[in-house]
């Protein structure tokens, strides 16, 4: 009968590693020398192999073992990777495993093959706890995944441990420790948890440590931590998150600690280390046919050291025959503006174009109130007034609901998430102004990592404007538009679209698609993309149509900076493309979604 008792703690990471001593690793030298000069071979690996493996693939123990194809041949790595072989079947449970490594001569090199003996495979036989006395053991063994029956592996017993761990954390146990136990009878595996629960707390002070020029009244602010309060991790973990979203702060971490050991209280302290809030932006690029693109961005992130925000941005877009478009903007924002979560801003727009001699200007702002429902889901009301003059002179004034979900791991290079904002809009009516509609329409982005660095990228936008009122038809300026390099790169910039207005192409009904590849990044540096791009705008009385949807495809390159990849494209329309078309080329900054 095989016996045997392990313990361990949820404080801690440990790292198993192995290493041979000089005899041992100088003899197994000698003896690969010994076996090359016998056989004549090169003395490296042709192939790597595992034999008797019946559990798991051999794709497995490839991404386990250090030993690859071309290696030079070394007994003690050999040993090394059987060892790891070995450790890799005890924790799931085989805990009779044996590995032993085999060189074989092969056509001109080495064949490394590992020779497995899995034995019988472990399962759990019970699971119990002790010292819970707040919650009872029913409630408990309901939470965790490991269960009775199930095969035997470290990794679900000390997922199991976590999950324990964070019940009581979110529940005001900061000071939980819970201590996991197993034991082995043959193939059975009986487990405990040994619970110490420690005191139920409530927060009595909040401390911040390492900000020079951010009050702390501001970061106590956006933490939303209220003394009296009781101790949640989730709420700390959310707080933190709302730090980092301010830009302010390079590193943010709270540290939990009793002044008292006799009183169930505690103090919390924020550690946060300042980042620039001044930030100066240049950027450009160009498109075919040939247009260039150049622009200048200032943000200050903690105007009048009390965490409003100021950002502007001007762009301007000249061609080689005399064309060009100018715009200035600025956004101002006001966090907690109102209660809690509640943040004011604004954007004055200004607009200038200038086509074949033909003037359009536009002046418009957008103010509102947006509020966080969630650390990644927010919702907002917005006043859009907008004024175009000169040839298509007009005015909007608008009321839009949006929400906004967002859970990407990155804003500039996101490998996995999904952000959702779906927007309803009225315009005229009370609101008056020149043009009555409603608008809805709607974005959503899915990043997911493939492995091995590939992130498979898609995007989805539609949108439906309907008129009312004294507005017959919706005019150029407020219809959707369609084409270029960040909507369906091949086709000219706002090119699609059953109605036109100058050299733009619109319609009251619009759906973009567009799907990415993205490789690696070769040495943190340089990465490639394919793509298809899609879409369609068109009339209420035709509707959406496959015959009539546009396609592109195309590939770029991508190149990592400090503020985002720098990106060149090159798309060509596959629908109907006109003689001698090659294709467009885009050069620009960030991903085209």
């Amino acid at each position: 009968m095989t016996y045997l008792e392990w313990s361990w703690y949820y404080e801690e990471d440990v790292l198993f590693s192995f290493r041979p001593d000089g005899a041992d690793l100088t003899a197994g030298m000698l003896a690969a020398v010994c076996l090359l000069a016998q056989f004549g071979l090169s003395d490296s690996v042709e192939s790597v192999r595992f034999a008797g493996n019946r559990a798991f693939s051999s794709k497995v123990f490839q991404r386990i073992v250090a030993v690859q194809q071309g290696d030079l041949v070394d007994e003690g790595h050999l040993d090394e990777d059987a060892g790891l072989i070995e450790k890799f079947y005890y924790e799931n449970g085989f805990l009779d495993a044996g590995v032993e490594k085999g060189l074989k001569r092969g056509k001109k090199q080495w064949v490394a093959t590992f020779y497995i003996s899995e034995g019988t495979r472990a399962r759990v036989s019970v699971v119990a706890l002790t010292g819970n006395y707040v919650f009872d053991a029913h409630r408990l063994l309901n939470l965790v995944p490991v269960k009775p029956g199930q095969p035997f592996t470290s990794d679900l017993l000390s997922e199991s441990g976590q999950v324990l761990k964070r019940f009581y954390l979110n529940r005001g146990y900061p000071f939980v420790q819970v201590i996991g136990s197993w034991r082995f009878e043959d193939t059975l595996v009986s487990l405990t948890f040994v619970i110490q629960e420690g005191p139920r707390c409530h927060i009595s002070k909040l401390l911040v440590r390492g900000n020079r020029t951010v009050s702390s009244a501001v970061i106590l602010q956006t933490a939303e931590i209220k003394l009296g309060e009781l101790f949640r991790y989730q709420r700390f973990y959310e707080a933190q998150q709302r730090l980092y979203a301010t830009k302010l702060f390079r590193r943010a971490s709270f540290y939990v600690f009793r002044p008292d050991i006799l009183v169930d209280s505690i103090a919390v302290r924020f550690d946060v280390v300042e980042q620039p809030y001044r930030i100066f932006s240049v950027g450009g690029g160009f498109e075919t046919p040939w247009r260039l693109l150049f622009s200048l961005g200032w943000e200050h992130s903690n105007l009048f050291d009390c965490g409003h925000s100021l950002g502007t941005d001007v762009e301007y877009s000249p061609n080689f025959s005399g064309d060009y478009r100018v715009s200035l903007g600025a956004t101002y924002r006001v966090p907690y503006f109102v209660l809690n979560r509640v943040d004011l801003s604004t954007r004055p727009l200004f607009y200038w174009e200038q086509v074949d001699t033909v003037l359009r200007r536009e002046y418009g702002v957008e103010t509102g109130l947006s509020r966080s429902l969630l650390p990644r889901l927010s919702i907002g009301l917005f006043n859009r007034f907008r004024f175009v003059a000169d040839t298509s002179r007009g005015i909007t004034n608008a009321l839009a609901l949006n929400m906004q979900y967002d859970s990407r791991d990155d804003i500039f290079n996101p490998t996995l998430g999904l952000y959702l904002r779906p927007v309803a809009e009225i315009a005229g009516g009370i609101l008056l102004g020149d043009n009555d509609f409603y608008r809805l329409a709607g974005e959503a982005r899915l990043f997911q990592s493939l492995g091995f660095g590939f992130v498979l990228a898609a995007r989805g936008m539609a949108g439906r404007d309907f008129p009312y009122g004294r507005t017959q038809k919706i005019p150029c300026y407020e219809g959707f538009m369609l084409g270029g390099r960040n909507s369906l790169r091949g086709y000219d910039e706002h090119s699609l679209g059953p109605d036109s207005s100058g050299t733009e192409r619109f319609g009251p009904m619009v759906l973009n698609t567009n799907l990415e590849l993205r490789t690696p990044y070769v040495f943190g540096r340089l990465g490639a993309v394919i793509f298809l791009d899609g879409g369609e705008v068109v009339g209420t009385e035709t509707g959406f149509t496959l015959e009539d949807y546009a396609y592109s495809a195309g590939g770029g390159i991508r190149v990592m900076t400090p503020v985002g990849p720098v990106r060149l494209d090159w798309g060509k329309r596959l629908r109907n493309p006109s003689q001698g078309d090659k294709g467009r080329f885009y050069l620009g900054l960030l991903h085209a979604f």
